[in-house]
């Protein structure tokens, strides 16, 4: 499975492991981009020999800073080369003639899949970025502590989209006395100097939101703890984004409630207001985060439905079984 740093991060363990559950041998190679695409590229080819690899899955369709893209005619006639996109596709005006090496492509963006049809007449599945097993398999129970009303988790940096909800969110949580925890990259905190700045003019911009900010991120096992940790978990997608991401399954199954912005459902069973709930603007997620504050069995029957839902039907077993599957 070839892939990038921070992907690698965080789903190595569950790729190998599922994989592992379906009785394949995975191998994760992580592009090193401070190499050149040629020498990565041999890499790959000793290891595929080395090792007698039969398919590659690609974890999005990757390019080096000289816009070469990484797959070539000579990987494809090797080995059955597969594409499952991660990342919304934002340049699929620009892809050229080497994305018709893939065998197959799977995405979890479903406007992709429309889009490479209509441009390209390629036939692609949608596919979401289902969880792994450590996401499911310790299901939360009413009595477990939860000592955190809302939590958020994510890349916060550049996104107007996420900011604007999670300060109003947070402006809400300071006026109702409520314990809102949030993770993830804001500013620059290299060097001193740039954590006192910029947590100062983040401050100034976002102030509500400022009170409740940690400048970092988690660990995977630490993000299951704090998704249990939380009465009401938020999931706000990226500008650009139109189907659920990986978030909303990671939240969900191990019974935890999830509030999300709207997006396509497609074809998937979760209903809202059944499995989990949905605002569709600043003023809902409002009224929703103090609605389901005062009405806990609810909010539990709700996080339990889409437990059940997700652990049993839409879990990464189920979508590494389709894309790896042989012809």
């Amino acid at each position: 499975m070839v892939t990038n740093h921070r992907n690698s991060m965080i789903f190595s363990n569950s790729l190998i492991e599922v994989a592992k559950l379906l009785g394949n041998t995975a191998y994760i190679f992580e592009l090193n981009y401070n190499q050149s695409v040629q020498v990565e590229r041999r890499r790959l080819l000793t290891l595929i020999e080395e090792e007698n690899i039969e398919i590659v899955l690609f974890l999005n369709d990757f390019r080096f800073d000289n816009h070469s893209f990484f797959i070539t005619k000579e990987l494809a006639d090797r080995v059955d080369c597969r594409l499952w996109i991660w990342d919304t596709m934002y340049d699929i005006n620009t892809l050229g003639k080497h994305i018709k090496l893939y065998s197959k492509i799977y995405s979890f963006e479903i406007q992709d899949v429309k889009e490479l049809q209509q441009q390209y007449s390629i036939k692609s599945k949608y596919m979401p970025l289902f969880a792994g097993p450590e996401f499911y398999d310790s299901p939360r129970n009413d009595g477990d502590l939860q000592d955190i009303d809302i939590f958020f988790i994510g890349t916060i940096a550049g996104s107007k989209k996420r900011l604007a909800i999670l300060e109003t969110v947070a402006k809400v949580a300071y006026e109702k006395g409520y314990k809102m925890v949030v993770f993830g990259r804001a500013w620059h905190d290299h060097h001193w100097h740039q954590r006192i700045i910029g947590k100062l003019k983040f401050s100034m911009k976002y102030p509500y939101l400022a009170k409740c900010i940690e400048n970092r991120v988690l660990l995977p096992k630490d993000v299951i703890s704090y998704y249990k940790r939380a009465k009401i978990n938020l999931n706000i997608h990226v500008e650009g984004q139109t189907c659920y991401n990986c978030r909303t399954f990671e939240v969900m199954g191990n019974h935890n409630f999830l509030l999300s912005d709207a997006q396509d459902i497609c074809d998937l069973k979760m209903q809202a207001g059944i499995h989990f709930d949905v605002y569709h603007d600043e003023i809902e997620i409002a009224q929703k985060v103090q609605y389901y504050m005062n009405y806990c069995k609810e909010r539990n029957k709700i996080a339990h439905e889409g437990g059940k839902l997700i652990s049993s039907e839409y879990n990464l077993v189920y979508s590494l079984a389709c894309i790896l599957a042989k012809e």
